[in-house]
């Protein structure tokens, strides 16, 4: 059993991580963060808008008492003294509150003479004593922002009180702030809703993928019609295809394969019983030694043929990709000669002689092959050679040898050439037809009187795709041609050219 690898939640464990919370809080944080920046350069803003529009009340406010006082002017003449009267000094004070912004109004008669005419009973006194324009005095304990015009011997004076400009201020600030936040919610609410239901694509996929039999392999409907599912789900639906053809791929791999393993069990358990019975009568040793070589026969037949089985078996396990052994110049030419001496060792043990085998290499010269590098290993060359050789020899006829070359060529569409291994029998031999079926799992031809196992054109050309190369079989007259080539790595390759 493989452990689970570390961080990753056993079985029944409900997830702990939630994207919708993700989203949620990356634009809950995201908006925290551009609307703080806002609000706090609108407070600023508002801040000193605020002040601008008080300054401005300020100025306002002693133009108008100005001009109120000129109009009341002409009936409130000085008396003895220059002094109005109580009345008039009543009505003036009247008047002048009516803005309720604090004021102060006086006549300059000198530079040092400043006679008050009217004051709000809230307004700093002597604040018409200041320069004019915009100032700050402090009376009472309590900080003004003044605000003095001089228009001829008249002199206003309008006030307001820093502390309840203060107020104000955060008043306005606490609503914005309020409202901000109140907005702030909205959107967190409204983000958390509208991921929902952007979400609920990948909701309806993982309920469709639940509700799936184990045994289902239609393809996945769900979320194929939205743009970022789309990849996802032809990617799984991808992996479903794969995984429907590797199961197809085993149940039929298991089908042949029993049924191939079923004839050689069978006739080994004859081939045991004749010689049972043959022991078992006097005079009959000759018939059981027969029936002890045949059931031999066929053990070393269902030997090679699982041997095979296990060497396709262990081959299509391996990932192509996943950095097989490469296969050097020279361990080239001695793994061809191994394949070599097993192929005629075997031809000797299956059939009394082997038919003779012409090996030639071109280039003939061994520095040609140096730097030649394959991406099979040479246990794999060793493997194709051989049960191409086996083939050979086993419909081999005639006196001729079998034909064997190894040749370096080089191709427009090949930048560093390729290998080429070349088989070619003086046998019977297949038409194009026969050809394109040779290499399918336990294909012979006709019955199964050869003594194949129908598997080794299939290793073969399973051998030459792993390492991107190719096999091809083509009638010859006579006999049957096998050319398997892989393309080198790297290398100094001859001339450009065929093989004669």
């Amino acid at each position: 059993m493989n452990p689970l690898p570390s961080g990753a939640p056993a079985a029944g464990t409900p997830p702990t991580h939630s994207l919708r919370r993700r989203l949620v809080l990356g634009l809950a944080l995201a908006t925290c963060v551009l609307w703080g920046v806002v609000g706090w350069w609108r407070v600023g803003v508002l801040q000193a808008e605020l002040e601008a529009m008080l300054d401005e009340r300020l100025v306002a406010s002693a133009k108008m008492v100005a001009s109120i006082v000129h109009q009341f002017q002409p009936a409130a003449q000085p008396g003895a003294g220059g002094a109005p009267s109580p009345d008039d000094a009543a009505h003036l004070d009247s008047l002048i509150a009516r803005d309720g912004v604090a004021c102060e109004v006086s006549l300059v008669r000198s530079e040092v003479e400043v006679l008050p005419l009217a004051r709000t009973g809230d307004a700093p006194a002597h604040s018409t004593l200041g320069a004019p324009g915009f100032g700050h005095v402090t009376k009472g304990g309590k900080a003004w922002r003044t605000y003095v015009l001089q228009d001829g011997e008249l002199r206003v004076a309008t006030a307001d009180r820093l502390d309840q400009r203060a107020q104000l201020a955060q008043s306005a600030m606490r609503s914005l702030v309020l409202t901000f936040a109140v907005a702030l919610a909205g959107v967190w609410l409204l983000v958390w809703w509208l991921v929902g239901r952007g979400l609920r694509p990948l909701a309806a996929l993982g309920r469709e993928l639940r509700a799936r039999q184990p045994r289902a392999d239609t393809p996945v409907q769900a979320g194929r019609d939205v743009r970022e599912l789309a990849p996802l789900v032809a990617s799984l639906n991808a992996l479903l295809a794969r995984a429907r053809s590797a199961i197809e791929h085993e149940r039929r791999w298991t089908a042949d394969a029993a049924h191939e393993l079923r004839t050689p069990l069978t006739a080994i358990k004859t081939q045991v019983q004749v010689a049972q019975m043959a022991l078992a009568a006097p005079g009959r040793a000759v018939l059981a030694d027969a029936a002890l070589a045949d059931a031999l026969r066929g053990i070393a037949h269902l030997h090679g043929t699982l041997e095979q089985l296990l060497d396709l078996a262990r081959l299509e396990s391996t990932d192509p990709a996943a950095g097989a052994h490469t296969t050097q110049g020279p361990e080239l030419l001695q793994a061809l000669e191994l394949a070599l001496q097993q192929s005629t060792q075997r031809a000797q043990d299956e059939r009394g002689d082997a038919s003779p085998i012409a090996l030639r290499h071109v280039p003939d010269d061994p520095a040609a092959w140096q730097d030649v590098r394959l991406a099979v290993p040479p246990a794999l060359v060793t493997s194709a050679a051989g049960n191409l050789l086996d083939n050979a020899l086993r419909h081999h006829r005639g006196d001729a040898p079998v034909e064997c070359t190894l040749a370096l060529l080089r191709w427009p569409g090949q930048p560093h050439g390729a290998v080429e291994l070349r088989v070619r029998d003086h046998g019977p031999g297949l038409s194009e037809e026969e050809c394109a079926q040779a290499t399918q799992r336990f294909w012979r031809k006709g019955a199964s009187s050869s003594g194949g196992s129908g598997l080794g054109l299939t290793l073969v050309q399973r051998i030459a795709e792993s390492a991107g190369g190719t096999l091809v079989l083509e009638p010859a007259d006579p006999g049957l041609c096998a050319r398997l080539r892989w393309p080198v790595q790297t290398g100094a390759l001859p001339p450009e050219g065929a093989i004669p």
